[in-house]
């Protein structure tokens, strides 16, 4: 998907100052505003999307920094004494497995709330290995917090379309033991997943297993083959007091036809 150019607007009209990146770019030019926080001091920001982090891809980056050190400083806000990490968590998380105590930093004041929370959304968003259900628990946090008041809003600050963003979201409407089959997976085209959820249920694992491997019109192909074929009744037979009701629907013709010739067997047993 080709994503529109950022729109920082929002995060303008909140704030009424620049856009916190544009604030960042600004103080990351001046090595003087960069100095070494100790890990202990700093803590995660409660928006970062990037719930959890490949260990592999960690080691990788540990090993780069402890070979070539740091070559960007994490950002982070102040305030009062509280200090968030805005942007750079991976490198902060990297630093920890080097049981390093400091990390480089740029430190800003007077950060907002909704910058805080959506900064990092845009960082990961970059990202191509991002999760979608990931995303989609950060937008669902963002929404519920009241950071922006509707999807339109929230769609527009990160640069991305309205329809997007809420396939992404409808992603955490499947089943909670599929998801993380999806996270194993490494799955993301929102467009197939999105349309996972019109399927039954009981069913929509093993779709999914169907098609995980297909290409998106394939996969999307046979989804709507899935929905096509008539839902099959729990219960054929249905018996009351005085009637027994039996529903062919869906059966195969040779199944249907032998239904039939027993109850034409019924028929002359009970006279009729």
């Amino acid at each position: 998907m080709t994503r529109k150019k950022i729109d920082y607007s929002l995060a303008k009209k909140i704030s009424q100052n620049a856009a916190l990146t544009e604030q960042i770019q600004a103080v990351e030019k001046n090595p003087d505003v960069v100095i070494e926080i100790p890990l202990s001091k700093l803590q995660a920001n409660p928006y970062q999307p990037r719930i959890e982090m490949e260990p592999i891809a960690l080691k990788e980056l540990a090993d780069s920094i402890e070979q070539n050190g740091l070559l960007q400083p994490i950002v982070v806000s102040k305030d009062n004494d509280v200090l968030t990490i805005i942007a750079g968590h991976r490198r902060f998380e990297a630093h920890k497995l080097l049981e390093k105590e400091f990390i480089k930093a740029v430190v800003m004041d007077k950060v907002v709330h909704a910058q805080l929370a959506l900064l990092p959304l845009v960082e990961n968003l970059q990202r191509s290995e991002m999760n979608p259900i990931e995303n989609a628990i950060a937008f669902k946090k963002i929404l519920e917090d009241k950071i922006v008041e509707t999807q339109n809003d929230l769609a527009e600050a990160i640069g991305v379309s309205k329809s997007w963003l809420s396939k992404t979201l409808s992603v955490l409407r499947l089943p909670s033991s599929l998801l993380d089959k999806i996270k194993a997976d490494k799955y993301s085209d929102i467009t197939v997943l999105s349309s996972l959820n019109k399927v039954n249920s009981d069913l929509v694992e093993k779709l999914y297993m169907q098609i995980k491997t297909l290409s998106r019109t394939d996969a999307l192909e046979t989804i709507k083959k899935a929905l096509s074929k008539p839902a099959k009744p729990k219960d054929r037979v249905e018996v009351s007091k005085n009637k027994i009701v039996i529903n062919t629907l869906g059966l195969k013709a040779d199944k249907k036809e032998k239904v039939e010739s027993l109850i034409s067997q019924i028929k002359e047993l009970i006279g009729e």
